[in-house]
């Protein structure tokens, strides 16, 4: 998998609507900075137009270009769901907006993976692909695309990363409660045993929510 090389951040933050003046300090900014620092999907690389030293993204599988990062429209719906998370909700509240948000981001995921058909390779070595050896090709009745790299792969990426987004996320909405605690508490002790079993807590959580979920079809 590769990472961002020669991407700008502002220019990142532009292409996913995020204004620093308004955001610098919230869980938008928190989930800006880790899809920055994810690696790309896999078969997409970034490149540098020589026309315009612009930067892209190339496919190698699909051969499609874009000049807005091939996760766009996912880190704009993951920043959509956390600019809803009002600073004080209490943590129970975020795990069940989470829970929620990856269970219907799975859905959508199954359903765009039963539109996905395998077939046996029925041409010799000579028509094979140029990723390596393979026996199967994918097709998609829907779109008419067809592929010899599994779509899962793809599919599974994106919910992977919303899951760390979220968790990155989750975790320092915690501890901006456990600031917001500490200020109100005069026991500090009690505060500190407190804070470090929600941590735990949700940490549990987040392991248990990623298994139920469960492995696309």
């Amino acid at each position: 998998l590769h990472m961002l090389r020669f991407c700008d951040f502002q220019d990142f933050l532009e292409h996913l609507t995020v204004d620093p003046h308004l955001d610098s300090s919230g869980l938008v900014m928190v989930a800006a900075h880790r899809m920055f620092a994810a690696p790309l999907p896999p078969d997409w690389s970034e490149q540098v137009d020589d026309a315009s030293s612009r930067v892209y993204f190339f496919n190698r599988v699909t051969g499609e270009a874009l000049w807005v990062h091939p996760q766009s429209e996912l880190f704009r719906d993951v920043i959509e769901e956390v600019r809803c998370w009002p600073p004080n909700e209490p943590v129970d509240a975020i795990l069940a907006r989470s829970d929620a948000h990856l269970r219907q981001a799975h859905r959508s995921a199954a359903e765009t993976i039963a539109q996905w058909s395998i077939y046996d390779n029925p041409q010799g070595p000579e028509e094979a692909s140029d990723l390596g050896e393979t026996s199967q090709f994918f097709f998609n009745a829907s779109t008419g695309e067809s592929r010899w790299t599994d779509p899962r792969q793809g599919v599974e990426f994106d919910l992977r990363q919303r899951h760390a987004i979220l968790c990155e996320c989750i975790s320092a909405h915690t501890q901006t409660l456990a600031k917001m605690s500490k200020g109100a508490s005069s026991d500090s002790s009690e505060g500190e045993s407190d804070r470090g079993e929600a941590e735990r807590g949700v940490q549990s959580f987040l392991h248990s929510l990623w298994e139920s979920i469960g492995t696309l079809p």
